[in-house]
């Protein structure tokens, strides 16, 4: 058996594998606790806007005010771990013909604070030296409009626009992954003349033709990554107070914000370094009519050979989302003597030791679905359920515990 253990310690997380019992230990609470394997995740009252391609083409992308070639747009059963959907989108591209396509939504009159977006995407192996931008978007427009309007390199759009993606700025081999941003206080490189996304997770590099550093955000090929990024408006519009932060497969790997970190530019590149000042927070908008009020799907290739990208589960919210929790395929024993799941198998009573005050007993089936819970109580009652096996979550007031328990049929006082 393995135990995983999550811990936070300054801006890093580090992940701890002990021989023992799984149990985990969340930073904060994220809203994909509450539904498994994303089901039903959309009803929540925290959540904006959700899109799990799981009801056609046709339908797909008619909730968007821009699609461009749909021709390219296929649904694909290959899906991330615990999913619970049977498609996601795939975008490729033709060579000679076009450069990928693109889903657009608007929202009126946008968010306000913080915007928090999750989804998982799929970059195949491709050759080094592509260009593109590849990956979810998100941000502003002032006035909101139904269609995206880059303008690349272009300074000063403080009043205008915010532009915020996470993807493989580094073409590397393999390509690494990067914040490209566009604010209204953006660097530029050529000294305010031009501006490009600006990437803050540079790890040790000094200019795009430099290989990846050992802590780069390297981009995983043929693999589903869970990513998510945080925005906070600055608010006033004249108040160097808001933020962003950057999660990759539910491990942070970004936060800034007034005070932190420590680190400097160099043209339009951002470096944490402790022995510098702190950074000075980001003024994403410099008019209050400027929000989050849009979100862009978007595959852009414009090298040969001819290639394409996945997306799945994508999440907007108030809060911070997570990656999608799946009970089955990712929840152990839950243990290390201070936490005990007794009698196990069990015929009536499932009854709980620990040492914290618990909040919630929840127990969920095999497919993800939630059939019980007792709240601020050490037992429950599992006399109704069929024999077989089932999963105990066990919520207290500091971490979330998981345990595989088995409803045998027999008396409750078998230890």
């Amino acid at each position: 058996m393995i135990f995983q253990f999550c811990l936070k310690s300054g801006y890093m997380k580090r992940i701890i594998f002990l021989s023992a019992i799984v149990f985990s230990i969340n930073a904060f609470a994220q809203i994909s606790n509450d539904y498994p394997n994303d089901a039903g995740i959309e009803s929540d009252s925290r959540v904006l806007f959700v899109e799990k391609f799981n009801d056609g083409l046709t339908n797909i992308t008619g909730r968007y005010d821009e699609v461009l070639n749909e021709q390219e747009f296929f649904l694909d059963t290959d899906v991330p771990a615990g999913s619970a959907e049977t498609f996601s989108l795939k975008i490729s591209n033709t060579e000679g013909v076009n450069s990928g396509g693109h889903l657009y939504k608007s929202f009126s009159p946008g968010f306000e604070e913080s915007v928090f977006i999750r989804y998982y995407v799929k970059y195949p192996s491709i050759p080094d030296g592509y260009i593109g931008h590849q990956g979810v978007w998100f941000g502003g427009y002032n006035p909101i409009i139904p269609y995206p309007y880059p303008r690349a390199g272009y300074c000063g759009l403080g009043d205008s626009r915010i532009s915020i993606a996470f993807e493989n700025v580094w073409q590397d081999n393999p390509p690494g992954l990067d914040t490209y941003l566009y604010w209204g206080d953006m660097r530029s490189y050529d000294g305010g003349y031009t501006c490009f996304g600006n990437p803050m997770i540079t790890q040790g590099k000094t200019d795009f033709d430099q290989p990846a550093g050992p802590d780069a955000p390297v981009t995983d090929l043929d693999e589903w990554m869970c990513i998510e990024m945080m925005i906070k408006l600055n608010n006033p519009v004249t108040a160097y107070n808001g933020e962003l932060r950057v999660w990759k497969n539910g491990v942070e790997v970004g936060y800034w914000g007034p005070g932190f970190p420590n680190g400097h530019w160099f043209k339009d590149k951002w470096y944490n370094n402790p022995d510098d000042p702190p950074f000075e927070g980001f003024r994403w908008r410099t008019d209050e009519n400027l929000n989050i009020n849009w979100i862009w799907i978007e595959y852009y290739h414009t090298s040969a050979p001819e290639s394409y990208i996945k997306f799945s589960n994508i999440v907007m919210a108030k809060e911070y989302i997570g990656p999608i929790w799946d009970p089955v395929s990712s929840v152990k024993d839950a243990g290390l003597g201070k936490l005990k799941v007794f009698p196990n198998p069990a015929g009536e009573l499932i009854r709980v030791s620990c040492d914290e005050k618990i909040n919630t007993l929840k127990i969920f089936d095999l497919t993800g679905h939630e059939i019980k819970e007792r709240k601020q109580g050490k037992e429950i009652d599992v006399a109704d359920l069929k024999n077989g096996i089932y999963f105990l979550v066990i919520e207290t007031q500091k971490n979330r515990y998981n345990q595989k328990i088995v409803k045998s049929g027999r008396s409750d006082d078998i230890r």
